[in-house]
């Protein structure tokens, strides 16, 4: 039998300040929409830094609950992102997304 894993993609993307509802972009594949009504999302800027992670789900194969799902998708955040350990976004990467504010690519 088969394990099950989350795989998770983060993507950073700057985008003009004040957008407004008729600056958006529409759905598309790789461009989804924000939030859990699939609204249109803000179009992005060139900036853009991507980060991926995948982490297994626990629970009994068969019969895994979104809690199981939940617990993945939270191990997934701490490896991106965590307090503690050697999370994939490092202050470098931090650093850069925050040159963007003042133009730096």
């Amino acid at each position: 039998m088969a394990n099950v894993i989350v795989m998770v993609e983060v993507r950073f993307a700057q985008v003009q300040g004040g957008m407004t509802a008729v600056q958006v972009q529409q759905n598309q594949s790789n461009n989804p929409g924000q939030g859990q009504d699939q609204l249109p999302i803000i179009m992005p800027e060139s900036q853009m830094l991507y980060f991926q992670d995948a982490e297994p789900v626990p629970g009994t194969n068969g019969a895994i609950t979104l809690a199981n799902i939940l617990t993945a998708l939270q191990a997934a955040a701490a490896t991106l992102a965590g307090a503690s350990g050697t999370p994939l976004i490092t202050a470098a990467n931090l650093a850069q997304i925050n040159a963007w504010n003042s133009g730096s690519p």
